[in-house]
């Protein structure tokens, strides 16, 4: 049965939606630009390479001396990288913002020094992870930091590297992969897939197991409603003298906001809302 069929619970921070969307948008951008990579190569390999590399600079008005075809295609998939990285690091600054706006009772411990904030928000969470998971992101991270100041980090990415191949790596399976992260100065497209598949699936694992209460979320929905002048509340309340639309308001704010419900969990919240509202 597809998954949209299913009566089931999805719930999501705005953080993955928007962190979702933005790294599918990347995606495609990373895609196309290899086609063209692979393309230019593949064309530069069937002639003579400098004058190759002359006819398309004079043909794009572009100076270009020389080029290391290794280092041309390894530096570009680096930046992917470090992209994707960079974004991931967003998700979790605007998680953790709205992960405290939720849990207001819960005391957030800020992270000791040489925590970084994804170690922190598995700690204040209590969400566990498979370790091997968690080297080859952080691997990528300190990949991340090695493109900012080139030089650092050498010794460590080398030692993260070997520490990985060693690792069971049995999760890559479940993103249909079969190869393993390159040393820093061989990263090719396969580290980008590697990296998105698991940001992408790390930030779904944060967000669906920090899921408040229904009851948490029917008052979390009336603060929102509240706010920018209380727009969908006043909108919401006036349709309060027409039952079925007032349910079919407030239950499309509930997904608007927080993703499916199943029925049950639907049904409570939205009777909460409604108590609220009263």
């Amino acid at each position: 049965m597809p998954d949209r069929d299913k009566d089931i619970s999805k719930f999501s921070f705005l953080a993955y939606r928007k962190l979702k969307k933005t790294l599918g948008e990347f995606d495609a951008i990373v895609e196309c630009n290899e086609i063209a990579i692979k393309e230019f190569i593949e064309a530069a390999s069937k002639q003579d390479l400098q004058k190759y590399i002359e006819r398309l600079s004079t043909k794009h008005s572009v100076k270009v001396n020389e080029v290391n075809f290794l280092k041309f295609s390894s530096r570009i998939r680096q930046y992917y990288v470090a992209s994707v990285s960079q974004q991931f690091e967003q998700f979790l600054k605007e998680f953790r913002k709205e992960w405290t706006e939720y849990n207001p009772n819960h005391y957030w411990i800020e992270p000791p020094k040489g925590q970084t904030i994804f170690q922190n928000i598995l700690k204040n969470t209590g969400i566990n992870l498979p370790n091997d998971l968690i080297e080859i992101l952080e691997y990528y991270r300190i990949v991340r930091n090695y493109m900012a100041h080139t030089d650092r980090d050498k010794v460590e990415l080398k030692s993260r590297i070997e520490s990985i191949k060693s690792n069971s790596n049995e999760f890559l399976k479940n993103f249909h992969l079969d190869v393993l992260p390159n040393k820093v100065d061989e990263i090719d497209f396969n580290d980008f897939l590697i990296l998105t598949n698991i940001v992408k699936h790390i930030a779904f694992i944060l967000s669906t197991n920090s899921k408040p209460e229904n009851y948490d979320i029917a008052s979390i929905l009336v603060n929102k409603m509240k706010e920018n002048g209380g727009n969908a509340f006043k909108g919401i309340k006036k349709l309060k003298n027409n039952n079925h639309r007032y349910e079919k308001a407030i239950k499309n704010y509930i997904t608007t906001t927080f993703g499916r419900f199943n029925s049950e969990d639907l049904e409570f919240t939205y009777k909460e809302i409604k108590s609220l509202l009263a």
